[in-house]
């Protein structure tokens, strides 16, 4: 999401080329000129996914999930992250491929976003049969894969811009940001198993401690980049006058400590959900988080002032996941004071009693 400012006849080339793939539902990169139909009043929804699919049952119910989600006539939509259950095997190549054609069936444009379950994990967290790779190799391979240049994933592409196009940040692909319309959409890689900060004898954990201190290393410096993208993404948000911020990533971050954890489950994210709060307080429209991770739907106002008092602004939302092959809708209403409409989709085909 870091493309280097592109003179205005070239964006509005680029913008007029997304336009023609997408008909009446463009998704674009950051522009000056919001000229798309969603950009004059008019609502328009997007979908959000995640965590599917798990297992056989979820990748016989994945495809209805999709065709569900085809028949919606949506903007666009986001996929928080995890391609398959921890424990369903190991993370071979042939996980991100399959992965990549389920995403490009998709009638519209899809920005997919990592799990702990692609790359975190696959060094064996569940068990040998799921082991047997470098997590950042995977990393690596995943970002290949699914954000090799500025266009979504989808039938029908969308501009987006990266986090690598800036420098300094140049591994960082799979951080992203578009406008569409009053709102700003920003992905991170946020994971799932402490945000990739691993501690001796917590959760299992039986790697090395030089294992654990290299990947203590990633999330630190991740962690860093994460920090930068959002920061400076609010700043364009306002910069622009939006009404409103969705940022996306993978783990539950536990706010309040509503899992009840121990301090070193959890510490991965006390650098990016304080930053999230400055920047949600800071931030004059609407504000929402949708992550994924602990696999039920959820829509709650967890975050508050010093004073106690509920931050009124800010929604997060949990989408379903596992066992559970649905879909959230979030309608963009640039005349609702609220903007965000979040609407849980159950598709039918994938209620039963297994």
């Amino acid at each position: 999401m870091r493309s280097i400012w592109r003179s205005a006849i070239a964006a509005a080339a680029a913008a007029a080329v997304v336009t023609g793939l997408m008909g009446a539902g463009s998704a674009y990169a950051d522009h000056d000129d919001h000229e798309d139909g969603h950009a004059n009043g008019r609502s328009y929804t997007v979908g959000l996914f995640g965590d599917v699919p798990y297992g056989a049952s979820g990748r016989i119910e994945y495809p209805r999930l999709i065709a569900d989600m085809n028949d919606a006539n949506l903007a666009f939509s986001i996929f928080d992250g995890d391609l398959k259950a921890g424990g369903d095997g190991a993370c071979t190549d042939a996980l991100y491929t399959q992965s990549l054609e389920w995403f490009n069936s998709f009638d519209r444009p899809v920005v997919a976003l990592p799990g702990d379950n692609d790359w975190t994990d696959c060094w064996g967290r569940y068990g040998p049969a799921t082991g047997g790779f470098d997590p950042l190799e995977r990393l690596d391979h995943e970002r290949q894969v699914f954000c090799p240049t500025d266009q979504s994933l989808g039938r029908h592409t969308m501009t987006v811009r990266r986090e690598s196009e800036e420098p300094g940040y140049e591994k960082y692909r799979e951080n992203v940001r578009l406008v569409e319309g009053p709102v700003m959409f920003i992905g991170l890689n946020v994971q799932g198993s402490n945000d990739n900060l691993p501690h001796a004898g917590v959760d299992g954990e039986n790697r090395p401690a030089s294992e654990i201190a290299r990947m203590a290393a990633e999330h630190q410096e991740r962690e860093a980049a994460n920090i930068h993208w959002l920061s400076e993404s609010y700043a364009e948000a306002k910069r622009l006058g939006l009404k409103g911020v969705l940022v996306d990533w993978q783990a539950d971050p536990n706010f309040n400590n509503e899992q009840k954890l121990q301090p070193a489950q959890y510490d991965g994210f006390s650098g990016i959900l304080p930053e999230l709060r400055r920047q949600v307080l800071a931030f004059p429209g609407q504000s929402a988080l949708v992550h994924g991770d602990s696999h039920y739907f959820k829509e709650d106002k967890p975050l508050k002032y010093d004073n106690g008092q509920v931050v009124a602004n800010f929604t997060r939302v949990e989408t379903f996941g596992d066992g559970n092959t649905h879909w959230v809708a979030v309608t963009i209403d640039p005349n609702d004071p609220n903007l965000f409409e979040f609407s849980p989709r159950i598709v039918a085909a994938n209620v039963n009693d297994r």
